[in-house]
This record gives structure tokens, C-alpha cells and sequence, in this order.
């Protein structure tokens, strides 16, 4: 039997005491507050009647683990066609009345006005997110849902394009294992969710998720469109505040920190010096196209008293494919940039020898360990596991 909330006292029940449906309670209110405390209890609404909202905890519970998504090659190859473009957080409002519009099995839609704004208050709070896909600059298809500590509430998804939700789906799945997202939570089977490699689990297993939850790796407002991981490293001079200053202006100048590795001292690698590198990963959210993040990690690199051996030479080239190893105060390398894939005179993405060498693959390991190279179709733990560098690789601090 459901049981009856008091819109003033903002509390629920146990999810264990729901009806055979997943009804656990009805009323409450649609706040930000009865929200976050909904998500964090493992209840959802779903519907309203009369004003009043239901809660629902449905057992079993449609879960996907980010490092089991299924993606087809006919999906990849939309994912990767240049007419699809992704966004994150850029039409919040528009993604959720989109998903209101979805014509469904059942009569009508449980996102009526009311779910919408207060979705849109949870989106303005920073709690709430969209990932989107966009085809010759509209918006095809989306989904949104709620971030709580670290993993993600799936609400509801749309397309008006073929394939144009999954898309989307490939997009916050990327994000997810970037972020070290554990779960994504879809609450309900359906044959689609299935065919992406979500799955169902017993509910008392993911409420035993939810109180593993780690609150330090909550991460509020708004989202950015991408996410870059660099790698620093140094062998000259003050190394240590070489490594800090340069991770300061990346924060300031190419956007949010939102994983840093430890700083692990590793030998010179392609020359020979007998001062040893201090290498360290951080992984960043910007807004800033590659191009434009390697221009400001070169002029970082300058400003820290980096000068490259082309630079001499006149040679207008940011980044040439032949590259003669020296010491160096700092170097700031693009690793990945989203799964993106990248072959120019100026940039190659991901970086096209980081799968040989050791003294990237750990830090990156400590920050990013189930995010998978879009190439070499493998995880980052998966690479250092079969790395054939020997090269020293000692954790300093």
C-alpha cells in the first residue's frame, strides 16, 4: 500500500516497502528539494494525479554499467559522421518538452507542465542535464535526467531522427566513463535500453549502490560540451611548481579541473639527462575546440619558459610530427579529446603514441581507467596492462 506524504514534511518511506508496481508513496511536492531527496533515496516520480505526485522504486531495476553499452558499427558511424553534432546542457528546457511531445504506448504523458519546470529548477540549480544531438544545427533528438553524487538518473529520451536518441545515449555514456560515473540509472526495461546493454538488477542491490555513492564527486552545474585530458611534465627547474602553475592556468584558461593524477617521477624518455621528469594527467571540462585548446596549451608552455626547438627554426608548425626530445621546463600534451578522432599537420588526437609509453599510461590509468581508445578500442587499464614500455615510473606524490 502507498503511502501518503505530508507536502510539508519533506521525507519517504523505505523503497523496500513498495506495492508490486514500484509505488511506494503518493504526494509531496515537486521541488528541488522533495527531488534531490527522491534521487538520493532511489525513488523516482513518474506520474501526477489530481496534483499529487507518485513514487515509484520499481523492482527489478533497469541499470546500465557504463563499460557495458553496446554500440553498433551502424551507430559508431553516425556517432562519427560530421552531419551530427553533440551537446551538452545548451537547451535543457527544449530537450524535456521534446520528451513531453513523445507519443507513447500509454494515453498521454507524465511530463506535463508542472514536470517540466520543475526538471528546468533542478537544471537551474545545476542537479538536472541534457545531452543532445543536433543534425545541421537543430535539435533531432536528446535525453535528460539528474546527476547525484556519482551516477546518473536516466528520465526520458526523444528523436526525431533516426537514431538520433542513441546518439545522444553514446554521448552521456562517453561522459560517464570519463567522469568514472559508476551507473546510470534507467529505472524501467524496455526492449531499446536492453539492445544498449542496460540490464536488469534486483532492487536491494541498487539501493546498495546508492549507499556506496561517494557525495565528494558531486559535481554541480552546468556541463560542459567536452572533455580533454592533458598530460604535463617537466624535468627543469622548480618542477613541482612548474607542474601547480600550469594546472592553474588550465583551470583559469581552458576550463574545470575535474581529475588530477598523482605526480609520478619517470625517466627521460627518447634522450638521455640526469635530471628525471615529474608527469602528472588532469582531465578537463571545457566549451574551446581542439585547435583552441592547443593553442593556449602551447602559449601556457611558453609563458612557463618551455622553448621548442621549432620555434627557433621559424617553424610555424604547433605541433610537428617529428619531434626531437630535449629537458624541458614544462610540456602539455592533448591526449584525448571526447572520443574524438583527429589527423592533422597541426594535431593528432588521441595522442598517437601514448599507448608506448608507460610514464602517460599511469597517470592516466588514475584518472580514467574504463574510458575507452577510440582506436585501439580498448580501456586505458587495459593498455598500461599491455604496455611494453619498462621505463621507470615511480609515484612521487
Amino acid at each position: 500500500m502507498a503511502y501518503l506524504l505530508d507536502e510539508n514534511i519533506v521525507g519517504f518511506p523505505d523503497p523496500e516497502l513498495a506495492d508490486p508496481d514500484g509505488l511506494v508513496a503518493v504526494g509531496g511536492g515537486m521541488s528541488v528539494t522533495w527531488l534531490y531527496n527522491a534521487y538520493h533515496y532511489g525513488l523516482f516520480p513518474w506520474y501526477r494525479y489530481k496534483g499529487k505526485p507518485y513514487w515509484f522504486s520499481p523492482d527489478p531495476r533497469m541499470v546500465l554499467f557504463p563499460k557495458e553499452f553496446r554500440c553498433s558499427k551502424s551507430l559508431a558511424r553516425k556517432i562519427h559522421s560530421p552531419r551530427f553534432e553533440t551537446r551538452i546542457d545548451t537547451c535543457f528546457r527544449e530537450v524535456v518538452e521534446c520528451c513531453a511531445s513523445v507519443k507513447r504506448k500509454e494515453e498521454g504523458t507524465w511530463i506535463d507542465s508542472e514536470f517540466v519546470d520543475a526538471y528546468c529548477r533542478l537544471h537551474d540549480v545545476g542537479v538536472a542535464h541534457s545531452f543532445e544531438t543536433f543534425l545541421d544545427g537543430k535539435l533531432v533528438g536528446g535525453l535528460y535526467g539528474v546527476g547525484i553524487a556519482d551516477y546518473f538518473c536516466g528520465e526520458s529520451m526523444f528523436h526525431t531522427v533516426s537514431d538520433a536518441s542513441k546518439i545522444a545515449f553514446a554521448r552521456m555514456v562517453e561522459f560517464a566513463l570519463m567522469h568514472r560515473t559508476r551507473f546510470i540509472d534507467a529505472q524501467m526495461y524496455t526492449d531499446h535500453l536492453a539492445s544498449l546493454g542496460a540490464r536488469e538488477i534486483p532492487r536491494h542491490e541498487f539501493l546498495q549502490l546508492l549507499e556506496n555513492k561517494n557525495i565528494d564527486r558531486s559535481y554541480f552545474g552546468r556541463w560542459r560540451n567536452n572533455s580533454v585530458v592533458l598530460l604535463l611534465g617537466g624535468n627543469q627547474g622548480d618542477r613541482i611548481s612548474l607542474l601547480l602553475k600550469a594546472v592553474g592556468q588550465i583551470s583559469r584558461r581552458i576550463g574545470t579541473v575535474f581529475a588530477k593524477s598523482p605526480i609520478f617521477e619517470t625517466e627521460p624518455w627518447g634522450f638521455e639527462s640526469e635530471q628525471s621528469f615529474l608527469n602528472m594527467a588532469v582531465a578537463v571540462d571545457t566549451d574551446l575546440k581542439p585547435m583552441e585548446v592547443l593553442r593556449i596549451a602551447l602559449d601556457i608552455e611558453k609563458k612557463l619558459g618551455r622553448v621548442r626547438p621549432d620555434e627557433t627554426q621559424d617553424n610555424k608548425d604547433p605541433q610537428p610530427k617529428e619531434r626531437h626530445y630535449s629537458s624541458r621546463p614544462i610540456d602539455i600534451d592533448l591526449i584525448f579529446y571526447n572520443s574524438q578522432v583527429m589527423d592533422t599537420p597541426e594535431l593528432q588526437i588521441p595522442h598517437p603514441r601514448m599507448q608506448d609509453r608507460r610514464f602517460v599510461l599511469e597517470p592516466l590509468r588514475h584518472i580514467i581507467p574504463d574510458f575507452i581508445h577510440p582506436k585501439l578500442h580498448k580501456t586505458i587499464e587495459e593498455l598500461a596492462e599491455e604496455c611494453s614500455d619498462k621505463g621507470d615510473v615511480k609515484w612521487y606524490f
